[in-house]
């Protein structure tokens, strides 16, 4: 079935084309969602990632697993290692257009890096119209042939078997859409219904700055305003727009929403494809329940560095220490019998086991589901 834009979210107002997006943002389950996202970020900066040991590895983890599956979602073939590798190499080995998949990862870098150079909770002009533009345009540099800026042509969504699943408005209809939602943007981030009205601020009009990222990016995807790159445009778009978190900005670079949608990728679709049927909220609750999966991804990885380094000077020398450094190079949750320790360690079975009661009471591993078997626990 082909949906067709209907100005669902649209309306107009003594002949003014207005963006009213079909979301109550007071609602219980998305409130609840904010509740957490919010916890999740308090607990971030009382853990003090920005002097963390552990920043460096994880700014370069957050930016290569958001090259690698915002690029993965448009079919990009790359693998993980091969974007790390390249993330590694590309400011010094030149690519040629040829290499479109590398170019692809290449572009998305540069674009985030130019984003978190931005400040958009200080200065709206850091997320305005131009910008979108910039970004769109650093994304699809050498990978299309068509002009910078909006579409001049038709363009429209296709699904797995080829057959068109959207048709988004006419490339005419472009320019006073998008305008209608930077009017929407403004007053939903400042609380004024224009820039010259600046004496009084409206709470009521401000949204939480995660409601306007996550409907920021279905109304790139809705208008579709690019002949190209629309759906990286969405991601990394939104990525600045959530930044107008004071808080959320200190580690802007830290966690990687897109790794989310991929592995939700269905979910991802249909609520995007909901929304433009005119409901919003199943995609703002999925939004939300993506951004806070990524904020309790860094929350763990940061936990877990802290406690191996406390477990570390309980443990000082040993058979003991020796297991849990093992352990330690484990992912949470990964599986490994107790042969491990005997065949590495020059120890008895009695030693062994009384070691491995120990890391089992230091909250390391637990038993896993067979006999000998332990499941690495470390920030679980």
């Amino acid at each position: 079935m082909t949906y067709f834009f209907a100005y669902e979210h649209f309306d107009t107002t003594e002949g003014r084309l207005i963006y009213k997006p079909n979301l109550n943002p007071y609602d219980y389950e998305i409130q609840q969602l904010i509740l957490e996202a919010e916890r999740n970020i308090g607990a971030l900066a009382r853990l003090g990632l920005k002097n963390h040991p552990l920043k460096p590895t994880i700014l370069r983890n957050s930016l290569v697993r958001t090259a690698h599956f915002t690029t993965k979602i448009e079919q990009n073939k790359l693998e993980y290692k091969e974007v790390e590798q390249l993330y590694q190499n590309y400011k010094r080995n030149p690519l040629t257009i040829k290499q479109k998949a590398q170019l692809e990862v290449k572009n998305v870098f540069e674009t985030y890096e130019y984003i978190y150079s931005l400040e958009p909770n200080k200065d709206f002009t850091d997320m305005d119209e131009p910008v979108l533009k910039k970004i769109q345009h650093t994304l699809m540099n050498d990978l299309t042939g068509y002009p910078e800026g909006y579409r001049n042509i038709p363009v429209a969504l296709q699904d797995g078997d080829g057959h068109i699943s959207y048709q988004p408005p006419a490339f005419n209809e472009v320019p006073r859409l998008m305008q209608a939602y930077f009017s929407w943007l403004y007053t939903s981030v400042t609380g004024f219904l224009n820039p010259y009205e600046t004496e009084k601020v409206n709470l009521e009009k401000k949204v939480h700055p995660l409601i306007i990222s996550g409907v920021t990016h279905h109304l790139i995807g809705y208008i579709h305003p690019f002949p190209d790159g629309n759906g990286r445009a969405a991601r990394a778009f939104s990525t600045l727009v959530g930044l107008i978190h004071p808080d959320l900005a200190t580690i802007k670079d830290a966690f990687s929403v897109e790794e989310f949608f991929d592995k939700r990728i269905e979910d991802y679709y249909d609520t995007l494809m909901t929304a433009t049927q005119g409901n919003l909220k199943p995609f703002i609750v999925f939004y939300l329940e993506c951004v806070n999966a990524s904020l309790t991804k860094v929350l763990k990885e940061l936990q877990r560095y802290d406690k191996i380094k406390h477990i570390r000077e309980l443990l000082g020398r040993g058979h003991a220490k020796t297991m849990f450094e093992l352990i330690s190079r484990m992912e949470d949750g990964e599986i490994f019998h107790r042969q491990l320790f005997d065949d590495i360690l020059a120890a008895s079975p009695s030693s062994i086991a009384k070691n491995i009661s120990k890391l089992k009471e230091l909250g390391v591993i637990k038993s896993g589901p067979s006999r000998g078997e332990y499941i690495v626990c470390i920030a679980d």
